[in-house]
This record gives structure tokens, sequence and C-alpha cells, in this order.
């Protein structure tokens, strides 16, 4: 009997030489998911000249249990960490949402929300959060795109990228190119990193993604998912 029941394994993911040309919107449940998930990607947009958008879903309000900063204030940080970050890849068109951080599994128009969002910036390329991450807020943006793609509703293709779940990949990018903004424009959340440094675990989750990537040309790439 066979044991593999007509199976067949994984195909291996494609290789991007450049990321997809056209116009970006980028989907960030917090200040420095875009960053983490896909700052070298979003990097390498830039240097080809690609119009990005980036749509900030929650006011990051949760990111400071311990209260270093003052409460009143510690959204409008959160939003000039942001800006100062995205300048770095020299992305400006930010929006943000202000959706309650830590909540957005409640928010019962989301997937309309975001809907109208790509339809109004009509981009030829979506990056978000899986549906597989393991964060409440990433969790309920990717399964919000998700559903959307799954009824025929977003007309451009949606790459998941990965922060605090590892995605099976379908696409890989050399972000070499991306790297030193990428490090430069993490650091501009001294917020954020005052609690986790994110910055060696992503970038060691970027070094293994480079396995997929032709032996001894690249150190460190950006794994994504597209939708199906």
């Amino acid at each position: 009997m066979d044991s593999h029941s007509g199976r067949v394994p994984p195909t291996p993911p494609e290789i991007w030489e450049a990321p997809p040309k056209g116009r970006v919107l980028v989907l960030a449940p917090h200040p420095d998911d875009e960053i983490l998930g896909c700052g070298g990607v979003i990097a390498l947009h830039r240097d080809q000249g690609d119009p990005i958008r980036i749509l900030f879903l929650t006011d990051g309000s949760a990111g400071d249990p311990a209260g270093y900063y003052p409460a009143d204030q510690y959204v409008a940080i959160r939003r000039a960490e942001a800006r100062q970050a995205c300048a770095v890849l020299g992305v400006t068109d930010l929006l943000f949402w202000d959706l309650p951080d830590g909540k957005l599994t409640t928010v019962s128009d989301l997937a309309d929300r975001l809907l109208d969002a790509v339809r109004s910036f009509d981009p030829d390329t979506l990056y978000y959060p899986s549906g597989q991450e393991l964060h409440p807020d990433h969790w309920a943006a990717g399964v919000a795109i998700e559903d959307l793609h799954r009824d025929g509703l977003l007309a451009a293709p949606a790459y998941a990228y990965e922060v605090w779940t590892a995605i099976q990949p379908t696409h890989v990018i050399d972000i070499a190119s991306g790297l030193v903004r990428k490090e430069s424009a993490m650091a501009h959340y001294p917020s954020q990193l005052r609690y986790n440094d994110y910055r060696p675990k992503i970038l060691g989750l970027n070094a293994y993604r480079s396995l997929f990537l032709p032996p001894g040309q690249a150190r460190h790439a950006e794994a994504f998912r597209r939708l199906a």
C-alpha cells in the first residue's frame, strides 16, 4: 500500500530577483510590524520607485504594560516612532486607524474596513500578517484578508508576512541591499525594544530564510506566502 496516499511533496518557494512592481499596500496591526515582517522588501520596493502606503490598524496603546511612558502621550510616541522608522525606508504615506490595541478580534466590521482601504488605494501588491500568526491582532487582520480573498473580493495578489509565527513560504527574496535600512528602522522603535529586543530574533529569522537562496550568495531573506 502506498503510504503517501497520492500526496506530493510541497513545492520549494519561488525566489524573487526583485519584488513585484507597482503600487504596494502594507497592513500592520501595530507600529513596528511593517518593519519586522517586511521591512526589507519595502526598502527594495522603494529602490525601484514603487508607491507604498502603510496602514497601521491599532493605536499601539497596549505596548507599555509597565508604564514607562506617560499614558496620555503614548499613542503619539508610537506614531512618531512609526513615522521615523518608515522614513528610513523612504515611506511617508502612512495611515493610522487607531483601533484598540489587543482587541482587533472584537472589531466586527474589520473585513469591510480593510476591503474599503484596499479598494481606495488599489494596490498591485498587498502585504499582510498571516492568518496563522499567534498574536490575536495579527491573526484577526490575517483572517479578515484571507476571508476577503476566499470570497473573491481582492483583486491584488496578497502575500502574508511572518512576525510571531513562521509561514510555509511560496516566495523568498534576498534583502541584502535593504538590510541596513531594515536594521536602522527597527532601532526607531525604542518603546518596543525596551521590552523585547526584536532585532536579533528577526534578523535570525531572516538569516534562516536565506537557506532557500543559492548557497553563499545571500545571508538574509524575507519569506512570504501568497494567497491562492
